[in-house]
């Protein structure tokens, strides 16, 4: 099941792409219909690669989940697991308010096959209206007498897009919230470390004062202060396993999302094309629709690496304002390893050249309608 439902799905999405591209060849020359395939063609890749991605990253996936839940079990004080809740929560609540929107969406295009025929019993007119599709497409077929089997067909790949895109992008949005909350906690952890109330500064002004014992007192002392020593290890391994989880995550969405940052900036710069070619027609909702999909879509992809260097970088101010001048000597030098490891904050990245954050997120806005412009301008 796990290889004969992705190789269904896909299936069904390279055949819908396969009737816009006869649809293009069929219209060669109309700028319109082309630009509307345009999107199609690029809305179903987006889920196809999606769908793709996760099937041939299969196994990291796996490697994820369980150190998730492994994470669920070493972070187990009273406020680490409320961090980890909080976000998890956090997380739900956007998955629901995609869903409603999702599906918002979904009905609107499911419903536009009936629109002819409920008009045609609420306003009747002398002749029947004309047949209407979920989106053209070319069939090589005749269009009337398999019209039930066409709108079957745009369905069936309407709700597996649908699907895929809601599936995959709240799994992994949840992952990154995950890794925010590991962040969290280890910074709320370091805030709340303290050492010894005495200054190394004065026992070592006593063992140079040439009395003995001092020496003997200042020894035991180092040995016996080990409750710092062992919140900064525990932090220390703790956010070796963010880092570890962070890492895999990147690796498993890297190319493809490099790909999809691509499709997204054409389908916003394309999108504007028929916005202004529809202005006045019945079309201009079902593209604010595409619009405003596309556009979260972008946000969804930025947001989430935005929030994990905002959180990765947390560790290191944390530990950086920590009460280091109450730490033995060897936890102050357990304390320089995690600044080092945690100076340069974790980050999503697109093919490791884009890193993911809002900076990005305006640099594709920008690049999009410049190429916006352009088509126009040739149109």
């Amino acid at each position: 099941m796990k290889i004969l439902i992705p190789c269904l799905m896909t299936i069904v999405l390279y055949s819908a792409i396969v009737t816009q591209v006869l649809l293009i060849y069929d219209t060669w020359g109309d700028l319109d219909i082309a630009v509307e395939c345009t999107i199609t063609i690029i809305v179903v890749l987006v889920s196809n690669i999606k769908l793709i991605n996760i099937v041939i990253n299969n196994d990291k996936f796996r490697r994820l989940l369980q150190l998730m839940n492994k994470h669920w079990e070493l972070f187990n004080s009273e406020f680490e697991r409320h961090i980890l809740r909080y976000n998890a929560g956090i997380g739900q609540k956007v998955a629901n308010y995609f869903a409603v929107y999702l599906n918002a969406t979904l009905i609107f295009h499911l419903l536009t096959p009936f629109m002819p025929k409920i008009l045609d019993i609420v306003i009747p007119l002398n002749e029947s209206r004309p047949l209407a599709y979920v989106y053209r497409a070319e069939h090589r077929v005749d269009k009337e007498k398999y019209y039930y089997p066409i709108v079957f067909h745009s369905y069936m790949t309407c709700i597996i897009v649908v699907v895929i895109i809601f599936t995959v992008d709240t799994t992994y949005l949840k992952c990154v919230l995950h890794a925010c909350s590991l962040f969290t906690a280890i910074s709320q952890r370091l805030e709340n470390i303290t050492g010894e109330a005495d200054t190394i500064l004065d026992d070592y002004e006593k063992i140079h004062s040439g009395m003995h014992y001092h020496l003997e007192m200042f020894m035991e002392k180092n040995s016996s202060a080990g409750n710092d020593y062992s919140e900064l290890m525990t932090c220390l391994k703790k956010h070796q396993l963010a880092l570890e989880h962070a890492q895999t995550l990147d690796s498993m969405f890297t190319q493809a999302t490099l790909i999809l940052l691509s499709l997204n900036m054409v389908v916003l710069s394309v999108i504007g094309i028929q916005f202004v070619n529809n202005l006045t027609q019945g079309e201009i909702i079902k593209y604010v629709f595409v619009t405003y999909g596309v556009f979260i879509h972008l946000i969804y992809m930025c947001i989430p690496g935005q929030l994990l260097i905002d959180r990765s970088r947390e560790v290191f101010d944390k530990a950086y304002s920590s009460a280091w001048y109450t730490f033995s000597i060897k936890s102050r030098k357990l304390l320089r390893v995690l600044l080092y490891r945690s100076l340069a904050p974790c980050t999503l990245t697109a093919g490791k050249m884009f890193v993911m954050s809002m900076t990005t997120c305006s640099s594709v806005m920008r690049t999009a309608m410049s190429y916006f412009t352009a088509f126009l301008s040739i149109r």
